[in-house]
């Protein structure tokens, strides 16, 4: 029996941010694919017409064309969050963002750090709690 290879969809329309989390995921477990989308539209199109799923996405909330909050309220209507983890990391600290990300049906909520050590370890949690 083979191991499920854990997969990581990264949703951020922001290319350093993008940079910044493969180096944090690679750095945790190199094993870990990952696949980068630049907004909402890109990931509820690939929800929408591909079968494959990620172990989790990780979900930017401020995107232009279709923000992660709208991504979210779309995904949500066809994928509950048993069947798909989303963790939203933004660098908002709103507590109404993080409210309502809790109600549209984020699994979990982070604000992105801005130290590299700091991410590698918020990184090695993520993956402890939604990786299979």
């Amino acid at each position: 029996m083979t191991a499920l290879k854990t997969t990581v969809w990264l949703v951020d329309d922001d290319d350093d941010d993008l940079i910044l989390l493969e180096s944090a995921f690679q750095r945790v477990d190199e094993s870990v694919r990952l696949e980068t989308m630049h907004d909402g539209e890109e990931l509820v199109d690939r929800l929408n017409n591909s079968p494959e799923r990620p172990s989790f996405v990780v979900l930017d909330l401020n995107m232009d064309r279709l923000s992660g909050m709208q991504a979210l309220r779309e995904i949500r209507q066809h994928f509950p969050q048993r069947e798909l983890k989303i963790v939203v990391l933004t660098t908002s600290f709103n507590p109404d963002d993080r409210f309502r990300s809790e109600i549209m049906g984020a699994n979990e909520f982070y604000v992105k750090p801005s130290d590299f050590k700091e991410m590698v370890e918020l990184v090695r949690g993520m993956l402890q709690r939604w990786a299979h």
